[in-house]
């Protein structure tokens, strides 16, 4: 009798090989490179053999059953092992992820996250991950299902890395894999290897966008009748399909508003995509122009005609932004672009979030690096003055120590009240001196685009003058982005 564990030099996985009297040569793979895992699956042959359990090694050499799922059952439950005599074969990976792939194409399947059928683009990933799949499995498109182990997947990260592959690549195989085997045990009703394989480190994503001067150098070189879909993209955020899905009727000029949603077919990356956005006074202009020399009816589309294709617009602007001598710039940097803008020019992460149609305000926090930095100080003062437990001041305080706010002939008596933790509201309501407190409190949380920590200082009157304020902040913050794209430091 001899055992051993080995693994040759051209293999990525540890063999198990056995030599009993009174039984064929057994010789196993244990799916894994782990020699100690491999010593385990070597053990578990030993007990097998010791406990009569011929009918199961004999499973094992003719390959109707993995070592490494017997030995992961015999560990769980050795009663388990009957379960695995009545069980049908493992069917192979190949045929499995060919009957995947046509439920997925199916129009009627739906995508559990987004409850829509499946993009082509998303069922072309599948296929791509799944032929470098085949590629590293032991027997290719002929592995059993079964046969899928940890250690496989351990090996084919490994493999993907070496060959100079990023994290989101790589997490990018490894998703499907498990959504394979989700639909097999959901959809199948298959016994599936269970397994996690940890994900890699992606990368941060690509950060190009467009300074005031970049985007008027483009606007000199690109011809009119192109300008306005660049504007759009720039102004609005909205991504390239989007915009080339627009209709006339979603143009609302004289509400200076732009409907996006997914009527008459169109369709979107999420339902958070729903959204409207402003058209700011530069861009109004250049959709009036456009809208003279187009047909524009209501039902018309706004970029009618192949020439608004997606390769065709990507050319355009690779060949303007060569001959502006921009570098690295593509469609959906336009979209970075409006987004980086927004945050520069103070629009709060809630209403940024609803402007670029994201779903999540992980994907909008991206752009908070470049929100200012001009409220340090005073956020810094307001968190001292909790921790020590005084009364907090305003903004309009910090910046102005000495400033006085009320006018009245009661200046005193107001201040010493305005200025407590908490605001009378029996004096506000009596129509105190301070009562025009609210008014510079509000007309800052507007100047400071939303920020309403300053809120809990006062109880009344700040509270009244702060309900007008969304709708106020979103007829004005198109100003405020226009002045902050032409630089005019003249609007506040």
């Amino acid at each position: 009798m001899s055992m051993g564990v080995y693994r040759r030099q051209d293999s990525k996985h540890c063999v198990v090989e056995v030599r009993w009297r009174g039984y064929p040569r057994i010789k196993l793979s244990a799916g894994t490179a782990s020699k100690a895992r491999a010593r385990q699956m070597e053990g578990t042959l030993v007990r097998l053999r010791e406990t009569g359990r011929r009918d199961i090694i004999e499973l094992l050499v003719a390959g109707k059953r993995s070592l490494a799922d017997v030995h992961s059952q015999y560990v769980r439950d050795p009663r388990g092992l009957e379960q695995l005599l009545t069980r049908p074969g493992s069917p192979t990976l190949g045929a499995l992820v060919d009957e995947w792939l046509a439920w997925l194409r199916d129009p009627g399947t739906l995508s559990p996250r987004t409850r829509r059928p499946y993009a082509p683009k998303s069922i072309a990933r599948y296929v791509d991950s799944w032929n470098l799949i085949f590629q590293i499995l032991p027997s290719g498109r002929e592995t059993k299902l079964e046969e899928l182990t940890r250690g496989i997947m351990l090996t084919y990260r490994t493999t993907r890395r070496k060959g100079g592959c990023d994290g989101s690549t790589v997490n990018r195989d490894l998703t499907a894999v498990q959504s394979l085997l989700r639909w097999a045990e959901e959809e199948q009703q298959l016994t599936v290897p269970h397994f996690r394989v940890p994900k890699e480190r992606e990368p941060e994503g690509r950060e190009r966008w467009l300074d005031a001067t970049e985007i008027a150098a483009l606007k000199t070189v690109i011809s009119a009748d192109w300008w306005p879909l660049f504007a759009l993209l720039i102004y609005t955020g909205l991504r390239v399909g989007e915009a080339q899905g627009l209709r006339w009727a979603d143009v609302r000029l004289i509400e200076r508003r732009i409907r996006v949603h997914e009527r008459d077919g169109r369709r979107l990356k999420t339902a958070a995509s729903q959204r409207d956005v402003p058209i700011p006074a530069p861009l109004a202009g250049v959709l009036a122009q456009h809208a003279k020399g187009v047909p524009h009816a209501a039902t018309d589309l706004v970029f009618a005609g192949t020439r608004w294709r997606y390769s065709m617009v990507r050319h355009t602007l690779r060949s303007a932004v060569q001959a502006a001598n921009i570098p690295h710039v593509a469609i959906h940097d336009l979209r970075h672009t409006f987004g980086v803008h927004c945050a520069q020019a103070g629009v709060p992460l809630p209403r940024l979030q609803k402007l670029m149609g994201h779903a999540s305000p992980i994907m909008t926090m991206r752009y908070m690096k470049h929100a200012p930095e001009s409220y340090f100080a005073e956020d810094a003062a307001r968190v001292a003055a909790s921790i020590e437990g005084v009364a907090v001041k305003t903004d309009e305080q910090l910046r102005e120590p000495a400033a006085t706010v009320c006018d009245s002939a009661s200046e005193g008596e107001c201040h010493q009240k305005c200025h407590q933790s908490t605001v009378d509201d029996q004096h506000a309501a009596q129509g105190g001196a301070c009562s025009s407190f609210a008014a510079p409190i509000s007309s800052e949380i507007v100047g400071r685009a939303g920020r309403m920590a300053i809120a809990p200082v006062l109880k009344t009157g700040v509270a009244k003058a702060t309900w007008g304020f969304e709708s106020l902040a979103l007829r004005s913050w198109s100003a405020r982005w226009d002045a902050h794209v032409e630089q005019r430091p003249d609007v506040a």
